[in-house]
């Protein structure tokens, strides 16, 4: 009896070892299969991006979905790569391929697809949106943004400039072109009636500085759109450095519309100027020199149109002000690089534009330094008779 059931008991236990190896190799045969299927799906997104390389297409279509050209591209994205996380897993996204997403996006404004090519080369939503953010940053980066968008602190740029610019228009003692550019966002969580500009829509006002070549100088993006540009020039770095500048004794200045304050390192139009008077003349001299900056912020929106008044940035005040400054780095690398914009359409004048306000009392200068602004101005007046 003993002996049977020690025999009963052995088969209990060998039946019970066998369900165990039985689970055991079931559980590592899944685990198998499930390592395969990651490793096909490796291997399908790699050869999804390997059959996506977007710079085996031709240069035209290069140009036409990333702005810039592939020589430009791959200069790119060897001076943003300090500035960003550098692959590691064979399943990471290259950096190539997130500059190249970013610059994607800049140029249409959207997600989308471009019709007709595979533009996000096989990446998801998420992955691009990471990688938008993750080039935007880097092109905020400081050492990137000292490099491309510069103000002329030293009096020997200021120099060069003038007689740049002096060249290109016959306007003296200028260095720059000065206006505001309003890029929808979508209504701020918080405090949504400061960005709401007087076309009833929600914008960031970015303040553009150029020089006669459409060069960006400075760019000012973190004001809401409901502000007068006379306010961003009273609150920028750009006016503490001309009046330091001025109290120097150096005579230099901005050239501005009626929205801003006229000041004597800040030229605008003279109002009501007789037809056929030395002041229409500086009027008109006015006008064609300061069509740089209307051409210059054209020309931006063109290229770049993620800035453009119907796309709309779906991101926060902060987030859209950094996308406008990778903009506008990429704008001056494409001019300093020489990338003929024949293949950008400029907007229709006027299309995306919010008009100059008249300027508000408060933002009046001061009787004293109205006066010296007038007396500069007439001296150009008398400088620019035949």
């Amino acid at each position: 009896m003993c002996h049977r059931l020690r025999t009963v008991s052995f088969r209990i236990k060998d039946t019970m070892d066998e369900i165990q190896a039985f689970r055991f190799l079931r559980r590592r045969r899944e685990r198998e299969r499930h390592q395969q299927f990651i490793q096909r799906n490796r291997n399908r997104m790699r050869s999804i991006r390997d059959k996506s390389d977007p710079f085996t297409v031709s240069d035209d279509i290069f140009k036409e979905l990333y702005r810039v050209n592939k020589e430009m591209a791959r200069g790119l994205v060897e001076e943003l790569r300090p500035h960003m996380v550098e692959a590691r897993r064979s399943t990471a996204i290259p950096i190539e391929l997130k500059v190249l997403c970013a610059l994607h996006f800049f140029g249409l404004g959207s997600y989308q697809k471009s019709a007709g090519s595979d533009s996000n080369l096989g990446l998801s939503q998420s992955s691009v949106s990471n990688a938008i953010e993750e080039v935007t940053a880097a092109l905020n980066a400081d050492e990137v943004l000292a490099k491309w968008i510069h103000f002329p602190l030293m009096q020997g740029e200021r120099v060069r400039l003038i007689q740049k610019n002096y060249q290109s228009f016959g306007f003296p003692g200028v260095i720059g072109y000065m206006d505001g550019m309003h890029v929808a966002i979508k209504a701020p969580k918080d405090e949504d009636n400061l960005f709401l500009n007087k076309n009833s829509y929600h914008s960031i006002n970015v303040m553009i500085v150029c020089d006669s070549e459409m060069i960006i100088l400075n760019c000012l993006g973190r004001f809401g759109g409901s502000n007068h540009d006379s306010v961003i020039w009273n609150e920028s770095t750009v006016k503490e450095v001309l009046v330091d500048v001025w109290a120097s004794g150096e005579q230099c200045w901005l050239l501005g519309d009626s929205g801003y304050p006229h000041q004597p390192w800040l030229q605008t139009p003279i109002l009501n100027a007789p037809d056929g008077s030395p002041e229409a003349l500086y009027n008109t001299v006015h006008v064609q020199a300061r069509s740089a900056v209307e051409r210059c912020i054209g020309l931006l929106k063109a290229r770049f149109r993620c800035l453009l008044r119907n796309r709309v940035l779906e991101y926060s005040p902060i987030k859209a002000g950094r996308i406008v400054n990778a903009c506008a780095v990429l704008h001056n690398m494409c001019l300093k690089g020489g990338l003929k914009d024949a293949n950008v359409l400029l907007e229709e004048p006027g299309e995306d534009s919010v008009l100059p306000e008249p300027l508000p009392r408060e933002q009046m200068p001061q009787i004293a330094l109205l006066q010296e602004a007038r007396a500069v101005r007439q001296r150009i007046v008398n400088r620019l008779q035949p």
